[in-house]
């Protein structure tokens, strides 16, 4: 909404094509919405609403989801009617500097001691055998690369499809920001990737990863070639986001990484959700789906 020239209220919303029980259905992530304090009270946010919603219809958006803060979190579940998906996320974190991270909590020195035990008696118990793999960098996916979204697609309840299309517009394009994509092949066939993010304060974030279910080893090599690169690039931590529980969650464990809740600000992130068509959308309110959601299926990065 537009007042003498300026934009002084608005709200957007991001189209995504969502597998939900085996089905593809659009939904749609709210993203942001803002009004200049000087023509907040005139109901310029209900406006826009109203309008956003009956562009949905139009476009058939099965339902709106959102990863609020804690403010967001209750206006839109106690307001306007959202249900919260039964699923907690975890970040796992591999600390390379342990110096330098440790220097700054109490106790420190023991800490880092523990930690040190910790990571070399889970990676004696479950050392990897060895592999002709190699993890490598690439500029982008192919329409080929979709058949490893096809074949990990049974083992998840809920997410986002990964099709070349997607995965190219959300971390190949320069316009939505710098991202180091990198993969494990077998000829021409795309057994896994792990996308990073290497963000202040030394932190590299895998915020995406996928691999084929029958190949035991693809997600600890994804994992390897990330902790690789955090060296490389001088990273303090390696961090990874992912919903408790994920079948991926031990591959994490056994290299060391450690789990804490994933927080955004003072609360726990969380997926909420609201219903807008009639399309059966009952795994969402399901006790325990199968979730694969990362830190790069959101807006907080």
């Amino acid at each position: 909404i537009e007042a003498g020239g300026e934009i002084v209220s608005y709200c957007a919303s991001m189209p995504v094509r969502m597998s939900v029980g085996g089905r593809e259905v659009l939904a749609s992530q709210g993203v942001d919405l803002c009004t200049h304090p000087d023509h907040r009270g005139k109901g310029l946010i209900r406006m826009l609403l109203d309008h956003r919603d009956r562009l949905k219809a139009q476009r058939g958006v099965a339902f709106d989801f959102g990863f609020p803060n804690e403010m967001s979190y209750h206006v839109s579940t106690k307001r306007q009617g959202f249900r919260e998906v039964n699923m907690s996320m975890l970040q796992h974190r591999f600390i390379l500097d342990r110096e330098g991270y440790f220097s700054k909590v109490n106790m420190g020195s023991l800490k880092r001691l523990g930690y040190s035990s910790y990571v070399a008696l889970q990676q004696a118990v479950h050392r990897n055998g060895g592999s002709d793999l190699i993890v490598q960098d690439f500029e982008r996916f192919s329409e080929s690369d979709d058949e490893l979204y096809r074949r990990a697609l049974p083992n998840f309840d809920i997410i986002a499809v990964r099709d070349h299309r997607f995965l190219n517009w959300r971390y190949r394009d320069p316009r939505g920001g710098s991202y180091i994509v990198r993969g494990i092949r077998e000829g021409n066939e795309l057994l896994g990737y792990a996308v990073l993010k290497d963000e202040a304060e030394r932190q590299l974030i895998i915020v995406d990863m996928l691999a084929v279910p029958d190949r035991a080893e693809i997600v600890p090599l994804l994992l390897m070639g990330a902790l690789e690169r955090g060296r490389a690039l001088g990273s303090e931590s390696v961090l990874c986001s992912l919903p408790k529980g994920h079948c991926y969650e031990r591959h994490l464990r056994e290299l060391g990484f450690v789990a804490e809740p994933r927080m955004t600000g003072d609360a726990p992130m969380r997926m909420i959700w609201f219903p807008r068509g009639t399309e059966d959308l009952a795994v969402l309110s399901s006790p325990s789906p199968r979730c694969h959601i990362m830190l790069g299926d959101t807006d907080w990065i």
